[in-house]
């Protein structure tokens, strides 16, 4: 028979590793170095691109980009299935879908 601390732990278990339902959406981020990376952030439904972005940085300091390309200020160009990278040192990002208004 399990005792009451095991059940805990089971019940712990399940609501820490919880899969969350995301809405994949295709991004180009620039960095504060001059990297540029394009791939896919997973957006949780109730959080706004922005919310998503700016949300925990101290306890979740990275964000998870899949699908990713990415160019390197000395012109390298990689490709990741999986790629974190860090809020901080995002720039600025830029939903793939939105249309250029204006171009300089």
């Amino acid at each position: 028979m399990q005792d009451k601390d095991d059940n805990q732990k089971v019940k712990d278990y399940r609501i820490i590793y919880q899969k969350v339902k995301t809405n994949p959406i295709m991004v180009k981020l620039l960095l504060v170095d001059g990297t540029k990376v394009e791939g896919y952030l997973h957006q949780p439904h109730t959080l706004r691109l922005t919310d998503m972005l700016n949300r925990h940085t101290q306890d979740s300091p990275f964000l998870a980009v899949t699908d990713a390309h990415v160019i390197f200020p000395n012109g390298e160009h990689l490709e990741y299935k999986f790629f974190t990278v860090n809020r901080t040192m995002i720039l600025c990002c830029f939903p793939d879908n939105e249309e250029v208004v204006r171009e300089f």
